[in-house]
């Protein structure tokens, strides 16, 4: 997938992590800034990464076991799972059966053990979101992950999150498809039917071979010409697809 480059202020994946450790919590600064994140917040104990965790929303948490304070990775993980249930992966240096037993008890998606790579930990972002929610999957694909209001696509080593609301219209060119929102066009190999049924049906509908569109986004409809207006773009109805579209129109 290909986000356009020419565009600014990406809505990418936003991390937060918990290390106390000065030496790792610089050393993971570095390594998720070189791996492309430019969304992250490193805090060292619970109570700032709860407070991170409320006000920012952060898709994914990678959290030590061992931080500052009286609470420990293990029951923070508990405590924001009990708030809303994100990812978690644990980064420590403790490879002891008792500790992985406790660990497991949160049912994170991966454990780390220091030190860990890029490769290892951008392997663990990834099938973090790839089994986040697999029943909303239509189609297996090594670089798109969906869950419940969000598409992550990816690109080299980088993942970003497209908020479904924020998509205009999906524009086809044989195998690809074009995803675009008002900030930037992402490019999906994907069909356009199985990209259709990764979206809410009540809101996406394909209007032409070539489009589907968000029919909240629509502008405009001209009835004479039998086309519509989305973000100043101009897109055909086309004649097999009109009945479907009207009448989805007449519901909203």
């Amino acid at each position: 997938m290909d986000p356009d480059s020419k565009t600014n202020n990406p809505s990418d994946l936003f991390i937060l992590a918990v290390e106390d450790d000065p030496i790792y919590a610089e050393s993971l600064e570095l390594l998720l800034t070189e791996m492309g994140y430019e969304r992250f917040k490193i805090v060292d104990n619970a109570k700032d990464a709860l407070g991170v965790f409320k006000e920012q929303q952060p898709d994914i948490l990678l959290a030590d076991i061992e931080i500052n304070g009286p609470i420990n990775g293990i029951e923070l993980a508990d405590m924001i799972n009990a708030l809303r249930p994100v990812p978690v992966i644990f980064l420590t240096a403790f490879s002891d059966a008792e500790t992985f037993t406790k660990a497991k008890s949160t049912k994170p998606y991966a454990y780390l053990v220091k030190p860990y790579h890029a490769t290892n930990l951008q392997a663990a972002i990834e099938l973090a979101l790839q089994n986040l929610q697999p029943t909303e999957r239509a189609e297996k694909s090594d670089d798109l992950y969906v869950v419940s209001n969000a598409l992550f696509v990816k690109y080299n080593s980088r993942l970003f999150k497209l908020k479904i609301p924020d998509i205009l219209f999906i524009e086809v060119d044989e195998k690809f498809c074009y995803i675009q929102t008002a900030a930037r066009r992402y490019t999906v190999n994907m069909r356009l039917k199985n990209l259709l049924e990764l979206l809410p049906p009540a809101n996406f509908v394909q209007v032409h071979r070539s489009y589907a569109v968000n029919t909240e986004a629509i502008d405009e409809v001209n009835l004479e010409d039998q086309a519509l207006k989305i973000g100043g773009k101009e897109i055909p109805i086309g004649r097999t697809y009109r009945e479907d579209f009207f009448s989805k129109l007449k519901m909203i």
